[in-house]
C-alpha cells in the first residue's frame, strides 16, 4: 500500500467507495466518503490523516495525541465509533496495513473502529500483528436495523398490532387536518443545501433546536452541510418533509448507500407534537425505499424509541492495539 493525502481520497472518493461497498461486515453507510469527510473536517479537531491505497482497497485514518501524550491512528470518523477505517478485501489489506504502520514511526496505538467482533476484518488485523503487540476490545456501538423485506406490508406485519393500529389513527388524524408531504429532489449541492435549509428550519422549532440541543447550528451542522451535497451529486439523498398551511412542520432526512437506507435526522415542530409526525414520515420513507427496492433501513445509534421499529440489531466495537 502508498500513502496518499486526504485530497486524493476526496477526488477519489468514487474508488473508495466501491470498495466500501464491497466490504463485508461493516456499516457501509457510515465507511463511506459521504459520512467520513464531513465528520473529519467538522467534528473531530485537529488530527493529522494518515491514508493508505492499495490494489485490493485503503485505509482511512488520522493520527493524533490523546490524554496521557500518546499518539494514536483512528478512523476519519470516531465522533460514534461507526466507520470503519479498513476496506476492500480484509484477508489482503488488513495485514498490509498492519506491515505499513508497523513500518512508520510516529504513533503508540490504534484504535480501530466499526468492526464486528469475530469478524474477517477483526481476525485479519490480529493475525497480522507483530510479536509483542497487544489488542483487546474497547467500546462497543448499537445499530438497530429493520428489514424491508416485503414491502410495506411486510414491514407492517412484523410490527406489533398496537404499532399498527396507532400509525394509521395518525394517517387519519393528520389527513383530516390537511398535513401533506413532500419528497424534495436535489441532485446538485445547490439543491442540497437549500433542501437542508428547509429541514433545519423545521429542527430550530423542534423541542431540541429550543432546547438548544439540535443539530441546526455549530458543528453538527457543519457536518450536515458537508454530507448532503455528496449524497445529492449521486442521487443518494432523502429528504421527505411534512407541510401544513403552506409552512414545513417536519422532516425526515437520509441516504441511501449499496442498497441500504440510512436514517440521519427526523425533527418536527413543537406545535405539531400530537400528530405522531416523526413515525409519519418515517413510514412515507420506507414507502418510497420499497418502491426503490431497498431491503434495509439502518435507524442509526440504538436509542429505546428505534427499537420497536427494527428486528435486528448490529453491533461493532473499537478494536485499540498497543505496538511493542
Amino acid at each position: 500500500m502508498w500513502p496518499v493525502g486526504l485530497d486524493e481520497l476526496a477526488r477519489d472518493a468514487d474508488a473508495f467507495d466501491a470498495a466500501v461497498e464491497h466490504t463485508p461486515g461493516i456499516d457501509r453507510f457510515c465507511s463511506s466518503t459521504a459520512w467520513i469527510l464531513p465528520a473529519h473536517e467538522a467534528l473531530m479537531g485537529e488530527r493529522e490523516p494518515w491514508i493508505l491505497r492499495g490494489e485490493d482497497g485503503w485505509v482511512a485514518t488520522a493520527r493524533v495525541q490523546r490524554q496521557g501524550g500518546a499518539w494514536f491512528l483512528e478512523p476519519l470518523e470516531l465522533a460514534w465509533g461507526l466507520a470503519c477505517p479498513i476496506v476492500g478485501d480484509p484477508i489482503e489489506v488488513a495485514p498490509a496495513f498492519i506491515v505499513a504502520a508497523a513500518a512508520t514511526s510516529g504513533w503508540d496505538g490504534m484504535l480501530l473502529a466499526g468492526l464486528a467482533a469475530g469478524s474477517e476484518h477483526e481476525r485479519a488485523i490480529i493475525a497480522a500483528l507483530p510479536h509483542g503487540w497487544r489488542w483487546g476490545r474497547g467500546p462497543t456501538t448499537q445499530r438497530f436495523v429493520a428489514s424491508l423485506d416485503g414491502g410495506v406490508d411486510g414491514f407492517l406485519g412484523r410490527r406489533s398490532r398496537n404499532f399498527r393500529k396507532a400509525l394509521r389513527a395518525a394517517e387519519r388524524d393528520a389527513a383530516a387536518h390537511g398535513i401533506t408531504f413532500e419528497e424534495v429532489i436535489a441532485t446538485t449541492p445547490d439543491q442540497a443545501l437549500a433542501a437542508l435549509d428547509r429541514a433545519m428550519a423545521v429542527e430550530q422549532r423542534s423541542w431540541k433546536g429550543q432546547a438548544g440541543v439540535g443539530v441546526a447550528e455549530g458543528p453538527m451542522r457543519d457536518f450536515y452541510t458537508g454530507m448532503v451535497p455528496r449524497l445529492a451529486t449521486h442521487r443518494r439523498l432523502r429528504l421527505i418533509v411534512a407541510r401544513h398551511a403552506d409552512r414545513d412542520v417536519a422532516f425526515v432526512l437520509g441516504g441511501v448507500f449499496a442498497g441500504e437506507y440510512r436514517g440521519l435526522q427526523f425533527s418536527f415542530d413543537d406545535a405539531y407534537r400530537r400528530f405522531s409526525l416523526g413515525n409519519l414520515l418515517q413510514l412515507q420513507q420506507i414507502e418510497r425505499l420499497v418502491d426503490e427496492d431497498v431491503l434495509t433501513y439502518d435507524l442509526g445509534t440504538a436509542m429505546a424509541y428505534k427499537e420497536r421499529w427494527a428486528e435486528t440489531v448490529f453491533e461493532t466495537e473499537v478494536l485499540v492495539v498497543l505496538r511493542a
